[in-house]
């Protein structure tokens, strides 16, 4: 006999995750299904050999406060841990040397007249250009721009090629001259509109009062990893609802809802389905019902990344490493596009004596950079920043996660498109749409978006 519920979601990452949460908070039935054998998606936490490890993502941004505003609600707050506010340096690597961001650098944006003058990542050439961005008119255009356009026209193109690459599209493992500005950096669009300059824009922006006393902290994590806003999830939401290995093969209208057959054989039917797996995966299951939606959906471009843990004793580590991490622009050469830091930037991430590295390699600058085994991840990662950071000896600990087609890439035009794709949308109700890359990325945006889709869905249910 099919299982019946009033909604059904497709797809247990972060997204999933916040809808079934505020469909509980609603009182509305519903079924979570999960093609894999856990929850959470890229969310993965491991503790190993007494060290904390991130498989994805590290952070929650609290300049988006809904994720760390739900791990209050799950009783998480006195879990939450800031980042290390005494060193809190990012450097770019530049000619094989690294360069710290001039203190008061806003990502791209100088704040600060003395630092960013003193810096010697920038040519004098390329702080003049940058200062401009203090009388270079506003684009009256109000259309969508890479972020390099966005970047070229305001600051110039060392600052591409210095910042915007490693730094802005590196976040998202992307190529500065095909990311939307709007989708992925929307504040800087703002300010400029605003403002005029983004430079004067950041200096009239108000600033956060910093809470008790204590400076003011960009990211946050829990104690025992992000894993455990996953796992307190779970716990609320009950297990009878949460379905795993319930991969969905066909999902088809009928004249009451909407039925999902799944892999194995089992069957649900809903009046209403919140969809929330990638877009790529998402496509098959929209095109018998949007074929429009699925053919948007599947050329929604994926980036390829793989993430590599080093633990060394700490003599075996000439650098201080005070600060986040490096950031590694394209022109360097290496395979690397970043590291981390990871026992400075969060305590309690590697034994007394020990610290942690962690390493980003791939993205869309390396798409193929899986074609090597986790031996020669690991050791492409050493061996690149043996230089850099003074490495010796051998790793403590060796870890690497392999992502293929994980990271959405939010490409020039990507909000008009979801746009029309919500507009088709509208033309079957019941049926509604989340996840990474769809509004947004990062787990802030996936569990915003997820809640909103959740609320939505229960108002139809409620008036069907």
């Amino acid at each position: 006999m099919p299982e019946t519920t009033e909604v059904a979601i497709v797809g247990g990452g972060i997204a999933g995750l916040s809808a079934a949460y505020e469909l509980r908070d609603r009182g509305v039935d519903f079924r979570l299904l999960e093609a894999g054998s856990r929850f959470g998606g890229v969310i993965r936490s491991e503790a190993l050999d007494g060290f904390l490890l991130e498989a994805g993502p590290d952070s929650l941004l609290a300049q988006k406060p809904e994720a760390l505003n739900l791990c209050r609600e799950l009783g998480l707050g006195d879990r939450l841990i800031p980042t290390n506010r005494e060193q809190r340096a990012v450097y770019v690597l530049h000619r094989g040397g690294l360069h710290p961001l001039p203190e008061g650098m806003m990502l791209a944006v100088p704040t600060r007249v003395a630092p960013f003058l003193g810096s010697r990542l920038f040519s004098w050439r390329g702080k003049l250009r940058m200062g401009l961005d203090l009388v270079v008119p506003a684009r009256r255009e109000r259309g969508d721009e890479s972020i390099a356009s966005f970047l070229r026209r305001r600051f110039g193109q060392e600052c591409v090629e210095r910042l915007g690459e490693p730094l802005l599209a590196g976040i998202h493992a992307g190529d500065p001259e095909r990311l939307s500005i709007l989708a992925t950096f929307p504040r800087f669009a703002e300010l400029e509109r605003r403002s005029g300059s983004l430079i004067r824009g950041m200096w009239t922006a108000p600033r956060p009062a910093p809470s008790a006393g204590a400076p003011a902290t960009a990211f946050y994590s829990l104690q025992g990893g992000l894993e455990e806003l996953v796992t307190a999830i779970e716990g609320r939401l009950g297990g009878d609802c949460l379905w795993r290995h319930a991969s969905v093969s066909t999902l088809n209208r009928t004249g009451e809802g909407f039925r999902l057959e799944l892999a194995d054989g089992r069957v649900v039917k809903a009046r209403a389905v919140v969809v929330a797996i990638p877009a790529p995966k998402a496509a098959p299951l929209m095109k018998p019902l949007l074929p429009e939606v699925a053919e948007i959906l599947a050329a929604i471009p994926f980036a390829t990344t793989a993430t590599v843990l080093l633990g060394f004793r700490r003599e075996n580590v000439r650098h201080p490493l005070d600060g986040y991490g490096l950031v590694v622009p394209v022109g360097e050469g290496l395979r690397t596009s970043a590291a981390s830091f990871f026992s400075t930037k969060f305590p309690g991430r590697a034994p007394a004596g020990q610290v942690l590295l962690r390493g980003f390699l791939g993205g869309v600058r390396d798409p193929g950079i899986l074609e090597l085994d986790d031996t020669g991840l690991a050791a492409t990662f050493r061996r690149e920043m043996e230089p850099v950071l003074g490495l010796s000896g051998e790793p403590a600990l060796t870890r690497v996660y392999r992502w293929p087609q994980a990271t959405p890439q939010m490409e020039v035009g990507h909000l008009e498109r979801i746009a029309g794709v919500e507009k088709r949308l509208s033309e079957l109700p019941g049926l509604f749409l989340t996840g990474a890359g769809i509004r947004g990325t990062g787990i802030p945006d996936g569990v915003a978006d997820g809640m909103r889709v959740a609320g939505t869905a229960a108002a139809f249910v409620a008036g069907a």
